[in-house]
């Protein structure tokens, strides 16, 4: 067996191949044996009619093309076999250049493999975790929303005022015709909340149960598209109105709460959760901000296959969140107006930026041999199915391999990212 292989864009490889007659002949043989497996004819037992017999029953043609198909695979092994650095992504692309009895065998296949990845001096990367201070105005404005839903509602005869909750019932019309989503029953709010476009709220101030009012309002001009700037008309019954008593602020309303003995330790509580998360938060920016710089002077020729997984694993998990949400995802894509296709065209610039992070990231761990060890891998994997009830029976239905290389993945990029943290530490 002879080959060539010629590089071309995109991180593509055209090998073209020739195996000689004589190698053919042993295809031949190993194909006119798998096909005779097959053969049924008279006199003999299934999978022992004679070779002569099995070739012209099942013609040279149809062997021939079974043993080219051996051909081509047991050679694709062995030139992978003899360039390692060659790592194939997807299946090859097969094109048969010469195929007759009695000559040699040609073929060209074209492969997307791993692109080179050639990085910048990615040991200067600087940069700090920023954690923001968590001001006392934030943990007042939580208890504050611990208030809210814990509030009572009484139902009072007395017009709305601010604060209050309602609910009501609402048209929303657009010369004359109704807009899309601009209908509601026993709608609630609490007036003064600005959760509806500015002036509606201050139109319910006054209301009592079973009012009927008719107003216009503008649309805000930064409002969706089709609405933004155009004047509506509204017309709202209101259903009830209920004044909002908010519990207390002290001691008794924090051991409400659970776990906490006063009002001090629930505001110490509520200040270490913020902080911690200010400090995931900073972290997560500084992450983003240290791949981004070796991201930046990085190149490679990306391979489409690539950004095509990329986008086809986008799909999958915003599908998958989709159905936790409790949506079916062709009615939200019908909803959205929207389609696969066209989320995979918008997507692509991002899954082509996520795939560039992926190979840096790689890329620095072979440079510092960096590595996810099995062990954490498997540590990693039982960690996370533990979480669900059923997780035997998790194991049985998901492709575990696949979810290894996807933890592998994850720790590998904990631990670069920890390897770029401290270098910037230095620096």
């Amino acid at each position: 067996m002879e080959n060539t292989i010629k590089d071309l864009e995109k991180s593509q490889k055209e090998i073209s191949v020739t195996v000689s007659d004589d190698e053919m002949q042993k295809h031949i043989e190993k194909a006119t044996e798998e096909i005779s497996k097959s053969v049924k004819l008279d006199g003999f037992r299934q999978g022992k009619v004679p070779k002569d017999i099995v070739k012209q029953k099942v013609g040279m043609e149809k062997i021939y093309e079974e043993a080219a198909h051996m051909a081509i695979e047991e050679t694709y092994l062995e030139i992978l076999k003899a360039t390692p650095e060659m790592i194939p992504l997807g299946q090859p692309k097969a094109e048969i250049i010469k195929m007759a009895p009695g000559n040699d065998f040609e073929y060209k296949m074209t492969i997307s493999v791993m692109p080179a990845v050639k990085l910048g001096d990615y040991k200067k990367v600087t940069g700090k975790a920023e954690v923001k201070e968590v001001e006392e105005s934030r943990i007042d404005a939580e208890l504050e929303n611990l208030r809210k839903r814990r509030a009572a509602y009484i139902t009072k005869d007395e017009p709305a005022a601010k604060d209050d909750r309602v609910e009501i019932d609402f048209e929303v019309r657009v010369g004359g015709v109704k807009i899309e989503g601009g209908e509601s029953k026993n709608h609630p709010l609490i007036v003064g909340e600005d959760k509806f476009i500015p002036g509606f709220e201050e139109k319910l101030v006054g209301m009592k149960k079973d009012d009927i009012k008719e107003f216009e309002l503008q649309f805000p001009a930064d409002y969706k598209a089709d609405l933004a700037g155009k004047m509506a008309s509204f017309k709202v019954t209101m259903d009830s109105v209920q004044k909002v008593e908010k519990p207390e602020l002290n001691d008794e309303f924090a051991q409400g709460l659970g776990k906490v003995k006063d009002l001090a330790e629930l505001k110490s509580n509520l200040r270490k959760n913020m902080e911690a998360e200010e400090k995931a938060h900073a972290d997560h920016e500084l992450e983003h901000e240290l791949i981004d710089q070796v991201v930046k002077d990085m190149e490679a020729d990306i391979p489409q296959i690539l950004i095509d997984s990329e986008v086809t694993n986008m799909i999958a998990e915003f599908k998958g969140n989709i159905s936790q949400a409790g949506m079916d995802f062709d009615t939200y894509l019908a909803n959205a107006k929207a389609t696969v296709e066209g989320l995979r065209e918008e997507w692509k610039p991002s899954a082509e930026k996520k795939v560039k992070e992926h190979l840096a990231i790689r890329e620095v761990a072979l440079r510092e041999n960096i590595k996810a060890e099995d062990d954490e891998i498997t540590e990693k994997v039982d960690e996370t199915l533990k979480h669900y009830p059923n997780a035997e029976e998790i194991r049985g239905k998901i492709d575990m391999s696949r979810f290894r290389d996807y933890i592998a993945g994850d720790i590998l990029k904990i631990k670069v990212v920890k390897f770029l943290q401290e270098l910037a530490e230095k620096n």
